[in-house]
């Protein structure tokens, strides 16, 4: 389809995805009184809708709703130890959850997927092989089993929240993924009874650094990736290093020198301790 012109539709930044990746921060203090454009979250929805996904299934599903738009006694319900004043600032919230249902349908979607040339008879694939195999001995075996279902659908949810994270990077905003109060939500949003609650994500403008004071630290490479087996840890080269820093994913780790300043500032322009 052609693309239109849409005035009020623009990117501020267009960061290259090895500086989106490196950018991404949890952010906790947000511009409290600035919302966040609908065709914002659309971007995010959509980055979501295009992660990889087991049997072209939809595992996850996902609300957004405005702060404001939720009652307070509601607001004060979906708070938990590690999730205070941050709900409080953020203007957005996409509470996301996995569907352990959504294996079913797999075999015609599958079909599909074959007719569109994703898959071939080369590497063994067709109409025949998808109902005797795939779906008797594989997606319906998954579908039983509740657990193993529930742990799928989470595993491929996930992707599509990283992907949320880094369109939501891209276009300038902060997110933070937190947990929530359940009840509250599943009230709140006539969550249907089947889904897993996964995250609710904080999203708004930043009203810290967009770096929020550094690159979080990180263990060495080696301490959880490997190469051939579990025997050899994964050796970075000063090559590919160097490449990351010029490409920005890899940047200046916490703390930058004024971070607490920041941090003391914001909380005194929101009247929060310091």
């Amino acid at each position: 389809m052609p693309r239109r012109d849409h005035s009020s539709v623009y990117i501020e930044r267009n960061p290259s995805l090895w500086e989106a990746i490196g950018d991404r921060r949890s952010i906790r203090y947000f511009q409290a009184y600035r919302p966040v454009e609908r065709w914002k979250i659309e971007v995010m929805f959509q980055a979501a809708h295009r992660s990889s996904r087991a049997v072209n299934a939809s595992f996850i599903k996902a609300v957004g709703i405005e702060r404001d738009q939720l009652d307070p006694e509601i607001l004060e319900a979906l708070k938990t130890p590690t999730n205070t004043a941050d709900l409080d600032m953020a203007p957005f919230y996409i509470f996301t959850y996995a569907d352990p249902t959504a294996p079913a349908g797999g075999a015609s979607r599958l079909k599909d997927l074959y007719d569109r040339g994703a898959f071939a008879p080369a590497l063994g694939w067709s109409h025949a092989y998808i109902d005797n195999v795939v779906d008797a001995t594989v997606l319906q075996e998954i579908l039983k089993d509740v657990v193993g279902a529930t742990l799928l659908a989470g595993e491929e949810a996930s992707q599509a929240v990283a992907h949320m994270l880094l369109a939501a990077t891209a276009l300038g905003l902060g997110t933070c993924c937190k947990s929530f109060g359940i009840d509250a939500a599943k009230e709140a949003l006539n969550v249907p009874d089947h889904l897993v609650p996964l995250w609710m994500i904080l999203v708004g403008y930043p009203a810290e650094d967009p770096r929020a004071g550094g690159q979080r630290p990180r263990p060495p490479l080696g301490e959880d990736y490997f190469w051939g087996s579990f025997d050899h840890p994964f050796e970075t080269s000063e090559e590919v290093t160097d490449l990351l820093w010029d490409l920005n994913m890899l940047q200046p780790e916490a703390p930058y020198p004024w971070r607490q300043a920041e941090i003391r500032a914001i909380a005194r322009s929101y009247g929060l301790p310091e």
